[in-house]
């Protein structure tokens, strides 16, 4: 609904042509102005009038002195409906000069529009002097209801939801093309479908909901496009959330940390040189390992069963260098990979979900798997991964075995994604799957063409196996609750929330062995409650 402001009471029936003019006496500068006529009346004007219509007045200096017209401005709330032609920053006029005003009437509402262009002047007695504009659209007009729409406060995650009214209040009809919200707090949940027309006076309802995901007020902009002459209509749609709890979890880092450590290697002919590299580099990766732990676990896994190689490897088992290079390049049972080998030595995630598996009472690897250690696989193969199903397939499964995603940690040598690599002598194809694995579960991807046996790509490795960057929580937080502390100082860089994982993970700058965790943050709602 369209209300008049009061300086255009008795507008209609004034009929105004006259004209406002200031004398001497009353500034004292000896300048004045007149102007006319006062009002203009531009009628009706439809979409079919694509240049509008066009009304001019007068301003001319009748005094005795310069008058200095600083700006014409339109002001009133259907102000859009009207453009000044020729405008102006700043003019002198001289006694007897006289300017036009050009004024366009393209009318941005339907109905009456009204406004007004206000001539400003160094005239002290009168320094804006109004020309009261009029005219009629004969268009459509979109309105928006409730405008603005407050969704009230709701449990931060929980969706709220409200209905919105689209009305054609022009004379004309009108297509609707677009609905959307600029914010992601807000959300149209059903419309009809798109575009769809408006008649005069014709309403449609569009369902749409609230879901806020901070403590606070937030603000969105609902936005609807259609063809009435605006094209964009936009309105302020509010809402606030609060949360059910505030969360307390705390974490010591042990000195020693346990590892599970379970290499595969891609034991197919073009393999045989990087599997005999690795097994000869076996004692430099327990190296920088025994760095950060003592207490590691070590299994190979190349066969199609997923039992390990000979046995599981720990600092205590006599010779485990020898092992671990024998049982890299080999698999059990006799003859070459091509003839007799495993099925599927480059489906790794395939050997390694079903090594895992295997970690139960009465299987192949029992002990392999202990509860507070790390599981950390490393897969090196140069095809890419060719397991039948779906790489996160067999990741969610480890994971699942595992009852930890924290605890999970995926590294890969393989060939540059995009792409592959070819270099240093090696050639490798793109190691799609590996490199997905790898990402989801940050561990560390190498690739193939480089000299990934190097003491530093091994340290790598070994960090890898003991060093916990991804802290899961037990509620469900609200993301800008978080605060972190390492040794009771607050960390506010260096880390992200996952909230696929519901964990704060650290980029850089993990904490270390020793060091004490504290996560303090706000848990959402249970929306069914």
């Amino acid at each position: 609904m369209r209300y008049m402001s009061v300086f255009f009471l008795g507008l209609a029936c004034s009929g105004e042509n006259k004209f406002h003019s200031v004398d001497d006496a009353n500034g004292g500068n000896g300048g004045a102005l007149e102007v006319t006529p006062l009002s203009l009346n531009f009628g009706e004007v439809s979409s079919a009038d694509a240049e509008g219509t066009v009304e001019s007045f007068l301003i001319r200096s009748i005094g005795s002195n310069d008058v200095t017209i600083s700006s014409i401005d339109i002001i009133g709330d259907d102000g859009a409906s009207f453009t000044i032609l020729n405008p102006l920053e700043e003019k002198a006029l001289a006694p007897e000069e006289e300017i036009q005003i050009d004024v366009l009437f393209d009318p941005m509402g339907a109905n009456q529009q009204l406004a007004q262009a206000l001539v400003r002047s160094d005239y002290n007695a009168e320094p804006n002097i109004p020309v009261n504009l009029v005219g009629i659209g004969i268009i459509s007009e979109l309105e928006i209801s409730p405008d603005p729409l407050n969704f009230g406060s709701n449990y931060v995650g929980c969706p709220k939801g409200n209905t919105v009214m689209l009305t054609n209040v022009g004379t004309e009809s009108l297509s609707v093309s677009a609905i959307e919200y600029g914010d992601v707090e807000f959300a149209v949940i059903n419309t009809p479908v798109l575009p769809f027309e408006l008649a005069p006076g014709e309403s449609e309802n569009v369902e749409v909901s609230f879901t806020p995901g901070l403590e606070e007020e937030v603000e969105g902009s609902f936005s609807v496009t259609s063809t009435e002459p605006m094209g964009v209509r936009t309105v302020s749609h509010f809402g606030s959330g609060f949360p059910t709890a505030r969360y307390e979890q705390i974490w010591e880092n042990p000195i020693d940390p346990p590892s599970d450590i379970l290499f595969s290697v891609d034991l197919s002919c073009s393999m045989d040189d990087d599997a005999q590299a690795l097994g000869n580099e076996f004692s430099t990766f327990i190296g920088e390992l025994s760095n950060y732990s003592t207490d590691w676990q070590v299994m190979v896994v190349n066969d199609d069963d997923g039992c390990n190689r000979g046995q599981i490897l720990t600092p205590n088992t006599p010779n485990f260098q020898t092992l671990f290079s024998d049982y890299v390049t080999d698999y059990n049972g006799t003859g070459s990979w091509f003839d007799t080998g495993p099925q599927y030595t480059e489906s790794l995630l395939t050997v390694a979900s079903n090594a895992i598996d295997n970690t139960d009472q009465a299987e192949c690897n029992v002990g392999f798997l202990r509860e507070q250690a790390l599981l950390h696989i490393i897969l090196v193969s140069d095809e890419p991964e060719q397991s039948s199903g779906v790489w996160s397939d067999y990741v969610n499964q480890i994971v699942q075995k595992k009852g930890n995603a924290a605890n999970v940690r995926i590294s890969s040598i393989a060939g540059d994604v995009p792409g592959g690599c070819e270099q240093n002598g090696k050639t490798a194809a793109e190691g799609s799957g590996y490199w997905d694995a790898t990402n989801a579960t940050g561990g560390v991807f190498m690739s193939f063409c480089s000299n990934w046996t190097s003491p530093q790509n091994l340290q790598m490795l070994a960090e890898a196996s003991v060093v916990l960057d991804s802290y899961p929580l037990d509620n469900t937080a609200v993301p800008g609750s978080i605060e972190v502390y390492v040794n009771g100082n607050e960390v506010t860089s260096g880390w992200h929330f996952d909230a696929d994982l519901n964990s704060v993970v650290f980029d850089s700058n993990a904490p270390e062995e020793g060091d004490h965790i504290r996560i303090v943050y706000s848990g959402s709602s249970n929306c069914d409650n």
